[in-house]
């Protein structure tokens, strides 16, 4: 793809950004020194309507005084709870955080598509909408922000993401129609039973003996009850039970996630799991509880906007990929505007930047911002 001089001259400031924002990582929606960052930069570059949303997400507005279409294009703000072992010079300051997940990058594409925008803002028909969103590690900073009003005044018409990915070489990109990432949620399982001493077993209700059943019979539900040609994982992650080696554990707490590309699958599964609790209850004599504690739907890239994107790319960087069962809360944006999601090839084996997302060692080769925002330059100058 040929770049605009307009972009190249981005460089250096890309990386500035970058550099800055990974040094100073932060997690959740505690991230108030991201945030003040990125509102001092997109208020010299001639942003004047700036709202803070999700307490400490941001919405950088820019009216042409034109009509047009509303873009709204998204970063996500938070890093990890990760101990950094990059060795770079620019690596974390903050103890055991880190952004192991590019979201350094992702927002340092959208200030740098903000520059570009402060200068071109002549050039340009309808309203623009910057949305640096904090949480989407954790519980989920969409659906805050769509609540406070980030998709309103202007009403945007269609909205757009990316997020880097190891797992494609440097220098491609795979922009696909429909479903990309999986909907996914995080789950617990509380089982009580009754405590006894170990030497007499009989007398009480062992509430780990039951969770070990819960987790072995989870797995049949996935190859008897989904069909062969669907696809999902159930993974209970942590198990906790029981207080000390000779005495009956009187209660359990197991944490898990659901991943799946549709709806009926899920159900399936969530249907299955509360009969399990229940057949438990009968066969052990404990009370099961099963509670959901985060959601969100599948990425599901508009058809008929994600073909427009991919055709304001080369053909020879486009790459086809499966499904992710990784899960992003871009997807609430898609629920209510049209919206796509895509990824930036980050892998080079020759810089050894080969490490995956969320590991203490990730990182990427900082010319891969560059195609970012010229893809979001493109986007904008395909509708005015």
């Amino acid at each position: 793809m040929k770049f605009d001089g307009e972009i190249l001259s981005l460089r250096d400031r890309l990386m500035q950004h970058r550099r800055y924002l990974h040094r100073y990582p932060e997690t959740d929606f505690e991230v108030a020194r991201t945030r003040d960052y990125i509102v001092n930069r997109v208020k010299e570059l001639g942003f004047e309507e700036i709202s803070i949303l999700a307490k400490n997400g941001v919405k950088a507005v820019m009216r042409s005084g034109k009509p047009g279409k509303t873009l709204a294009f998204r970063a996500d703000m938070d890093g990890l709870p990760v101990e950094e072992e990059t060795g770079v010079e620019y690596a974390s300051l903050n103890k055991g955080l880190m952004h192991s997940c590019g979201h350094d990058g992702h927002m340092a594409i959208l200030l740098g598509l903000a520059e570009w925008i402060g200068k071109m803002r002549d050039t340009i028909n309808g309203d623009l909408v910057l949305v640096f969103q904090p949480a989407e590690e954790t519980v989920g900073g969409a659906l805050p922000m769509i609540k406070e009003g980030v998709l309103e005044d202007p009403k945007v018409d269609a909205i757009f993401g990316l997020h880097l990915l190891p797992d494609i070489p440097q220098g491609k990109a795979a922009v696909k129609p429909g479903v990309v990432m999986a909907q996914a949620c995080e789950f617990d399982v509380e089982i009580k039973g009754r405590p006894a001493h170990g030497a007499t077993p009989c007398r009480g209700i062992d509430a780990l003996l039951a969770s070990c059943n819960f987790v072995n019979m989870l797995q049949g539900v996935l190859t008897r009850q989904i069909p062969p040609g669907e696809k999902a994982v159930v993974t209970i992650g942590r198990m906790e039970a029981g207080e000390i080696r000779n005495i009956i554990a009187g209660k359990a707490r197991m944490e898990g996630t659901i991943r799946s590309y549709d709806n009926k699958v899920y159900s399936i599964i969530k249907e299955n799991i509360v009969k399990l609790l229940q057949g438990l209850e009968h066969s052990h004599g404990i009370k099961g509880r099963y509670s959901e504690l985060v959601y969100y739907p599948a990425v599901n890239n508009d058809v008929q906007l994600t073909r427009r994107v991919a055709g304001l790319i080369d053909p020879d960087m486009l790459v086809d990929i499966e499904p992710l069962m990784i899960a992003e809360d871009f997807s609430y944006y898609q629920e209510k505007v049209p919206g796509t999601f895509m990824f930036l090839g980050c892998r080079n084996e020759d810089k050894g930047f080969t490490f995956p997302l969320h590991s203490s060692k990730f990182n990427f080769d900082e010319e891969v911002l560059l195609l970012g925002v010229q893809i979001y330059v493109n986007i904008i100058k395909s509708f005015s």
